[in-house]
């Protein structure tokens, strides 16, 4: 009996040491999934270019508001210490205050704005951006279904993370620019008041686009971003003269959807129908002309009777999206040739390029 005790205790001796001496157990990436992996090393790189921005906004006497605080997020894109943002974070600030994922407090001050895009650029030196800065990726070619990130400060938390899907492209938001016309990225990767300017991210850790929104009250799931290619078309004239400078046409103008034109008798239902022409623009000294019928269609007015542009410099024009993406290729004093579709006969019109006057960016904004 006593040996076998002895020998049990010997036994249990060894388990101790063995216990004693093994490496305490620790979270890490064994266990995890290819995806899993990718989600944390995406996280870690991206992170740390990601900043918590604090404002004190300017109140309204008149309306016996108080100077507030206001929070958002954005990220370090630049190492010479440029960061992106939402014009809607900072638009109005007293003072700006930016935190990096150490909590270190920064002062940031302004650039260069554009609300017709709801983007900004910030500024710290650049002995304070971290070491990497995520790239900027392709957002024109997006697939509904594909893994995103988003990393920000929703509701002050800072570096959260959210993973989702694209649920949806070609998206408005309520008071789009043009270039935000039917070209808003919609994912399910919860975004929250505080995350708006931060990234939304691909599996190859390249930013995709700029979380500015989420749905209203009652809605699960539903945020949009800004397309990052918006933002590189702006960002070189923010850094450079504080606003963007783009080419005007001078007319709006309403997609043809294959239901419109079979309501209204369209002659294609494919298109962009110009409803208003700005008198002295580009489109006006060009002869392009407006419709002249007004026909109320739900909460719209739609705008009947003008040309129908189908084609711009060569290229088809089915959406707003073609239109704008054949001006992000060009300056003002460039020429763009339209095909037109007028009075059942194809016509073709050349037009110079102008910059959008100060009044209709206004305009665009309400």
């Amino acid at each position: 009996m006593r040996t076998f005790l002895k020998t049990l205790s010997i036994a249990l001796f060894s388990v101790s040491v063995v216990l004693l001496v093994s490496p305490p157990t620790r979270g890490g990436e064994e266990g995890l999934t290819p995806d899993e992996k990718n989600t944390v090393e995406i996280y870690q790189k991206v992170s740390k270019a990601v900043v918590h921005i604090q404002c004190l906004k300017a109140g309204n006497p008149k309306e016996k508001r108080f100077p507030s605080p206001a929070v958002g997020s954005g990220f370090v894109f630049d190492k010479r210490g440029y960061i992106l943002t939402n014009f809607h974070v900072i638009d109005n600030a007293l003072s700006i205050k930016v935190l990096d994922c150490q909590g270190k407090s920064h002062k940031a001050v302004i650039i260069g704005t554009d609300p017709g895009t709801d983007l900004a650029v910030l500024k710290i030196s650049p002995a304070e951006c971290p070491d990497e800065v995520p790239p900027l990726g392709d957002s024109d070619n997006l697939m509904v279904g594909q893994k995103v990130l988003a990393i920000g400060n929703p509701y002050g938390l800072d570096n959260t993370l959210t993973v989702g899907v694209i649920s949806a492209l070609n998206r408005s938001l309520p008071t789009p620019s043009l270039e935000l016309s039917n070209n808003v990225i919609q994912t399910d990767a919860a975004i929250n008041p505080g995350s708006s300017g931060g990234p939304l991210v691909n599996s190859r850790g390249e930013v995709i686009g700029v979380n500015t929104a989420m749905a209203g009250k009652g809605a699960q799931n539903i945020g949009f971003a800004i397309p990052i290619n918006v933002a590189k078309r702006v960002i070189p004239d923010l850094i450079a003269l504080g606003h963007p400078v783009r080419p005007w046409l001078g007319f709006t103008g309403m997609e043809i959807t294959e239901s419109l034109a079979e309501l209204f008798n369209l002659p294609v239902n494919k298109g962009v129908l110009v409803a208003e022409v700005f008198p002295g623009s580009p489109a006006a000294k060009a002869g392009i002309r407006a419709g002249n019928r007004i026909i109320s269609y739900g909460n719209e007015q739609l705008v009947l009777g003008g040309d129908i542009i189908v084609a711009m410099n060569g290229k088809p024009v089915k959406r707003l999206k073609d239109i704008v993406a054949s001006l992000s290729t060009m300056k003002p004093g460039d020429t763009a040739t339209f095909t037109l579709l007028r009075e059942g006969k194809h016509t073709e019109v050349s037009l110079k390029l102008g910059v959008l006057p100060l009044y209709i960016e206004k305009m665009r904004r309400k």
